[in-house]
């Protein structure tokens, strides 16, 4: 038992989590709850963790001093909740330890082995399907996932063997911990606020590399340049994914339908039933291609990561394929929320020029020939402001696009004199021969969109912030639309 956890044992353990809906921050809660832990939590909205009552704990609304029990043993708050946060303040009145979500995840991950996953896109893709190949495998991982699998309450499991956890670079949370296996997915500016200058940001990354231990593993995307450069200087195993077939795995015979993909495994350029079982490889028979049941050509290197990390772990390829094979996807990744008089609405939670050009990319394949409609929701004045023109030009593909206000998380939400607006990012878009509307209110957006979505259109809401929620409402009028005419 480490130290802070073992400075707060008590015959119950009891956790107050305050910004407990937050998709990490459900994981975890739902972890603990498995564990036998008493948990409590707050959030300014709290309908997205309305699973987390069904599973034991108490939530309650906004942020009072009086939510946090007087017997609690710990209280943990996410990176969007300050210091200054009453219920924070009342926990240091009443002497109760506190720890951040990402350094609760640091002290689990010091109990039990732990695979770590890393990178600026993909992390919650890969940690979910990592965990279902290895679930597959015969294996018992803890899970805490950063969002939510279809289908299941959260994205959180507890388990008897490895832990399964996201690293974010975020005020480098990742450098926390120290695991056994780490995966590196590719590597981009993304947190301006937490690295100015990108030799500081592949510094971290190459920190985090190196705490894995000489009889670990690292397991990198072979596409990213900077992943490949910082692997090189490692002196534990390492492992390479991607579409590249001088990966050590590799998609070869590529297809496509409708955006999503099948391809054959390949292993060090060859089909991956030829390996033959040295290490911790077990010998397969898989001769059948992998189709995914996710869309999108950047969720075929998710799921090369996956199965490099299966193989690492010793799980039968064939038994790890099967399960990335069937495995449904994420909320608010490429989500499909249905078809609605005609109009399939689409969410994913895109915020990086990368993934906005992937998602809108993956959409046209999925949908061919249909009218596309995007809603877009820039994340933070920080990361706008410093990828403007990258972002300006990841939104092209859309047939009619709406850009919402900056989405201000740990930001301030009056915004400061001469910072970067939605109206900005429209002007860009405008610059680059791309028609942009003129509303940037959510509910304008919402109102409009009402007014004229046609049957066959598809509509692409993205962002990282709360646009979610008009999605929902849109999804809900347009459905009561529907049942009128």
């Amino acid at each position: 038992m480490n130290s802070v956890l073992q400075r707060t044992m008590q015959p119950e353990l009891k956790a107050h989590l305050i910004g407990i809906a937050g998709s990490g921050m459900q994981s975890l809660a739902a972890v603990l709850l498995a564990r036998g832990w008493q948990v409590t939590g707050s959030d300014l909205r709290v309908s997205g963790a309305a699973e987390l009552v069904g599973l034991g704990a108490q939530i309650y609304p906004g942020h009072v001093a009086e939510y946090l029990p007087a017997d609690a043993t710990l209280a943990i708050y996410s990176d969007a909740v300050p210091p200054e946060n009453v219920e924070r303040r009342q926990a240091a009145i009443q002497k109760i330890p506190q720890l951040s979500y990402a350094a609760m995840l640091a002290e689990l991950a010091r109990e039990q082995p732990t695979l770590a996953v890393a990178g600026t896109h993909g992390k919650s893709t890969v940690t979910a399907l990592t965990s279902s190949a290895l679930i597959a495998g015969g294996l018992d991982p803890t899970v805490i996932c950063g969002a939510v699998p279809l289908g299941e309450p959260t994205g959180g499991r507890a388990g008897a063997g490895l832990l399964v956890v996201e690293a974010c670079e975020y005020r480098e949370n990742f450098l926390r911990f120290r695991p056994q296996i780490a995966v590196v997915l590719g590597i981009e500016p993304d947190h301006f606020d937490c690295y100015p200058t990108t030799a500081e940001l592949h510094a971290a990354f190459g920190q985090f590399m190196s705490q894995v231990p000489s009889d670990g593993t690292v397991v990198y995307h072979r596409g990213c340049p900077v992943a490949r450069r910082l692997a090189r200087e490692l002196t534990c195993r390492t492992v390479s994914f991607g579409l590249s077939p001088r990966a050590d795995w590799s998609a070869q015979r590529l297809q496509s339908r409708r955006g999503r993909y099948r391809f054959q495994l390949g292993h060090r350029n060859r089909p991956a039933h030829h390996i033959s079982p040295i290490g911790p490889i077990r010998p397969i028979a898989l001769d059948a291609d992998i189709a995914l049941r996710l869309p999108g050509r950047h969720n075929v290197v998710n799921a090369l990561a996956a199965i490099a990390v299966a193989a690492e772990t010793g799980v039968a390829l064939d038994a790890a394929a099967a399960a990335i094979a069937e495995f449904r996807g994420l909320r608010r990744r490429l989500q499909c929320r249905g078809t609605l008089g005609g109009v399939t609405v689409i969410d994913d939670y895109a915020h990086h020029p990368t993934a906005v050009r992937a998602a809108l990319a993956t959409v046209r394949r999925m949908c061919p020939g249909r009218r596309l409609w995007c809603v877009f929701q820039p994340h933070q004045a920080s990361r706008t402001a410093a990828l403007l023109d990258e972002l300006a030009a990841s939104l092209h593909n859309a047939d009619k696009l709406a850009v919402a206000e900056i989405y201000r998380a740990r930001e301030s939400a009056a915004g400061r004199p001469g910072e970067v607006t939605a109206t900005d990012l429209a002007a860009a878009v405008r610059a680059g021969g791309r028609d942009v509307w003129a509303e940037h209110d959510l509910h304008e957006i919402q109102r409009r969109l009402r007014r004229e979505l046609r049957p066959g259109d598809v509509l692409l809401t993205m962002g990282a912030g709360d646009i979610d929620q008009i999605t929902e409402i849109l999804v809900q009028r347009l459905r009561a639309d529907r049942a009128r005419s």
